[in-house]
């Protein structure tokens, strides 16, 4: 389970306290703060329908290759004194906007960037996309080749992979895929003292499409209160709901009390806000 912490907070202190099985911060001069914990994501198993399916304004982007002309634009070797290859990365860009770069490959003319950015992003049918591959330069990055893909059509959003031819020679592969999924309940919670509260919830995911909603506290979970509950119980049953689904009964920021039940389902999470999205 991912642990994040809202803001700064003082590590010795918290280190003792959650050994105890407490998450409350109030000692050494710190405020009173609660670390925000999520619910489990998984990869859901191969073959499996998913309701809802990958939603049309996301994809899914991966730079797979490029290939690098052999000479400068105005007909120069690359690296004439050190006689090497061209150290070069690439952008992706959507309506001018940089979205992810790869870091640079050195000495090549065929880079792959395997550690480059991969994930889930944001891409309406109405925006438009660009590629450019850059040439490393301690003094002044250069442009090695552009293409303006411009607005994906149809038969590029069937399929699974772009390839464009850039505009200083050579070309270049951008995966470009329906959106990958996770499977969980998709929300966030903190653990007060003898209480839980919804922190937030992923947009359109399982656990806000059941009513949750953040400012939300957890009353009972499957029918066993909060309050008699240790952490590690909390946390043992949020990472391993049921099929049939996760009862919870909740007191919404209304003071309306609801019983709701979560089901896992598939999250399609957002490069910018999870990173990625395998």
């Amino acid at each position: 389970m991912a642990f994040r912490k809202r803001r700064a907070l003082c590590a010795p202190v918290l280190s003792k306290l959650l050994a105890a099985g407490s998450i409350l911060l109030a000692a050494g001069g710190c405020s009173f703060l609660y670390p925000e914990l999520a619910t489990r994501l998984h990869e859901p198993p191969p073959g499996q329908e998913l309701h809802p399916p990958p939603p049309e304004d996301v994809r899914w982007l991966r730079i797979v290759q490029a290939r690098i002309p052999e000479r400068t634009r105005d007909g120069r070797a690359w690296d004439p004194e050190a006689g090497g290859l061209p150290d070069p990365y690439a952008r992706v860009l959507v309506n001018g906007e940089e979205i992810f770069r790869t870091k640079v490959q050195s000495d090549t003319l065929d880079p792959t960037w395997p550690d480059a950015p991969s994930g889930n992003f944001h891409i309406s049918p109405e925006d438009r996309l660009r590629v450019e591959v850059w040439e490393s330069d301690a003094l002044l990055d250069t442009p090695i080749g552009v293409r303006d893909i411009g607005r994906p059509t149809a038969a590029q959003r069937a399929g699974a992979e772009i390839e464009v031819e850039l505009d200083g020679g050579g070309w270049l592969t951008l995966a470009f895929e329906p959106a990958h999924a996770k499977l969980g309940l998709g929300f966030w919670y903190e653990l007060h003292s003898g209480s839980a509260f919804i922190a937030r919830t992923v947009e359109g995911g399982p656990a806000e499409r059941a009513g949750l909603r953040k400012g939300d506290e957890v009353l009972e979970i499957a029918g066993r209160p909060v309050r008699r509950l240790s952490v590690a119980a909390i946390r043992g049953v949020f990472d391993a709901a049921p099929r049939a689904g996760l009862v919870l009964l909740v007191k919404h920021t209304t003071g309306a009390t609801e019983r709701l039940r979560v089901h896992e389902g598939p999250i399609y999470p957002l490069f910018d806000r999870f990173s990625a999205a395998e």
